[in-house]
């Protein structure tokens, strides 16, 4: 449990703890100022340290020498930000060079700042930088899509698949039989259609039964994916994989998922083959105020 004080001569009662702290409700104001009344209640979000302008809140898990001021300077510029949102794209041609794993370490260690539900911070990865490795996962992926649309194929398996994952879902399988055979050809003839040759594949999971697990790890993936491209590197999600995954046992014990874990996203990491010279187009999304 935290341990949370607030030093009476420092506080101005701004009361910025109190209003912040809106879910856990572990500060209210006395007549010397905001109290830490609820420290077993903590989430462990920071925001009270983060918002206090007089440093009069001491938190076990938020040292002050661990929580630096903000600096306007370092926050990036909006065209900033804006281009390096346009500039990533997903990308599956990859050079057939090694990505050193301190860079993989940076590139997780730099998903932690991105925001989990009720700041679980639960997510943790699997990385995959043996190629031979990678093929296995590429093959188990594919045989477990065959087998997969076999069953939805199947006029007998096929209601309790219905049930199972939807009807739509279900006819969706069945009719994606000939594409998943023509990515076993290809795997066959020496390509890989899951993880496209990517030196590098990390996988991330969450406590199984969390239901915010997906959104967590969603999250923390696409900054990771920002950030990747400070290091020349490129990256994909890859959604046959996930498809797959949490569906299957096996394919589950052979990326060595740990007892009540479930994994929530897949990511090929590696230099990309290709340098692209303009930035990519999309739609403008529609925009709905009020509706009734």
């Amino acid at each position: 449990m935290a341990q949370i004080t607030v030093d009476p001569k420092a506080c101005v009662a701004c009361g910025g703890c109190v209003d912040v702290c809106l879910s856990a409700h572990v500060f209210e104001m006395t007549e010397d100022g905001a109290s830490a009344v609820r420290q077993d209640a903590c989430w462990a979000c920071g925001q009270c340290v983060a918002i206090c302008p007089t440093d009069a809140i001491d938190h076990s898990l938020f040292p002050l020498e661990d929580t630096p001021i903000v600096e306007t300077g370092q926050l990036p510029s909006k065209e900033a930000l804006t281009a390096a949102f346009r500039f990533r794209r997903s990308v599956r041609t990859f050079l057939p060079k090694p990505v050193p794993r301190e860079t993989v370490r940076e590139l997780v260690s730099i998903g932690r700042w991105a925001p989990t539900a009720t700041n679980n911070q639960a997510l943790e990865w699997i990385a995959f930088d043996d190629r031979a490795r990678i093929a296995e996962l590429s093959r188990a992926t594919v045989d477990g899509m065959l087998r997969f649309a076999g069953l939805a194929g199947n006029p007998f398996i096929r209601p309790f698949l219905r049930i199972a994952i939807g009807r739509d879902s279900a006819e969706r399988l069945r009719k994606a039989r000939p594409a998943i055979e023509k990515m076993d050809a290809r795997l066959g003839d020496g390509a890989d259609p899951i993880f496209h040759h990517a030196p590098a594949v990390l996988i991330g999971h969450s406590q199984k039964g969390n239901i915010f697990g997906r959104d967590d790890a969603i999250y923390a993936t696409y900054n990771m994916m920002l950030f990747a491209e400070r290091f020349g590197l490129a990256s994909c999600q890859i959604g046959f994989f996930q498809a797959v995954v949490e569906r299957s046992t096996r394919l589950q014990q052979a990326i060595g998922l740990p007892d009540r874990r479930a994994p929530q996203v897949a990511i090929a990491l590696g230099y990309p083959r290709h340098t692209f010279r303009r930035l990519p187009q999309r739609r403008e999304p529609g925009l709905t105020w009020n509706p009734r």
